[in-house]
């Protein structure tokens, strides 16, 4: 259970004292309890897919793609996110005298975002090979609005006074009261929405600019892991894997790995701009228009050409007229 739940909350740095957000509120005549981390996950959810289906068409998608892709891919998140928290917290879910069935509690808590990023990702692949389109548009386009998702969904964190850091005096320090005490911690939560939204404004204008598919996505991965990797070493709260901190890993990791593609690409490779999937469709829906501009056209000329004889018998009719006269 979060010490912390309880606790008020202050930013002293930025002159504000005694916030004390209730963590749920309960449905009027009922028990069962909203937790306030659920609701601003979902607002998030609900921001990232009305920012991908206003742009879907600038990627060559079709919003009906996306509606689907998100039937698909937000019980793979959620599935992912999971998993990826119970694999590396193990004995609290299986230990002796544990129930078998505790880890199927999220309720309780215990949700990692890389593992729900992978479990997207694991459900987009699925439902783009099923209808045989090309993944990386979709990437591409739900990269950008994972980062303004998730800008959002970290205030869930704030309600459940949780994902801060190691004590500190800084600025931006966050006061919490731990066994009567008032100590202050690096509001991680704070840094991490901060740089996922700095990086959702700057991933939607370069996005304008793109030279191929799949570059926005490995921008995302690389701005997000960028600033993970540091934030994560602030953090009280890491899943580790022996000495090393789990997420701060593969965020290093998967941040080298799309720089390298991404200089790769940029330097020794030159694109095509008609090979992107909005400049195809886009070519396809002219072809298109211009075909069916032409039919009619093609439908006309029987008709000319059946008017040729009537020319020819009014000309004959007319010449045997003059013949008479």
């Amino acid at each position: 259970m979060n010490i912390f739940l309880t606790s008020p909350i202050s930013f002293p740095g930025l002159g504000i004292e005694g916030i004390d957000p209730p963590d749920g509120f309960c449905i009027p005549g009922t028990n069962f309890e909203i937790k306030f981390y659920g609701v601003i996950i979902a607002i998030g959810v609900l921001l990232a897919v009305t920012y991908c289906l206003r742009r879907a068409k600038q990627f060559g998608v079709t919003q009906d793609d996306i509606l689907n892709l998100v039937l698909i891919c937000l019980p793979s998140a959620i599935v992912g996110a999971r998993l990826y928290y119970v694999i590396f917290e193990w004995d609290q879910f299986f230990g002796p005298g544990i129930p078998w069935y505790r880890f199927l509690d999220i309720r309780s808590g215990g949700l990692a975002i890389y593992g729900g990023v992978i479990g997207a990702v694991l459900g987009m692949l699925i439902y783009t090979r099923v209808r045989k389109l090309k993944i990386f548009p979709f990437l591409d386009l739900t990269g950008i609005g994972l980062l303004l998702g998730q800008a959002i969904g970290r205030w869930g964190n704030f309600f459940n006074r949780e994902a801060h850091g190691g004590m500190t005096t800084c600025f931006l320090r966050m006061g919490l009261v731990e066994n009567g005490a008032l100590q202050y911690f690096h509001p991680t939560f704070l840094y991490e929405s901060v740089w996922n939204l700095t990086g959702f404004v700057v991933l939607h204008f370069l996005s304008k600019k793109r030279k191929f598919d799949g570059q926005m996505f490995l921008a995302y991965l690389a701005w997000y892991g960028a600033g993970r990797m540091v934030i994560e070493g602030l953090r009280t709260d890491s899943l580790w894997l022996g000495p090393v901190r789990v997420s701060q890993l593969l965020a290093a990791v998967t941040m080298l790995l799309s720089l390298g593609i991404l200089l790769y690409q940029a330097i020794f490779v030159r694109h095509d701009p008609a090979k992107m999937q909005v400049n195809r469709v886009a070519a396809a829906e002219a072809a298109a228009a211009k075909a069916a501009e032409a039919q009619p056209e093609e439908t006309a000329e029987p008709e000319d050409a059946a008017s040729e004889p009537e020319d020819e018998v009014s000309e004959e009719t007319e010449s045997s007229e003059e013949a008479k006269e």
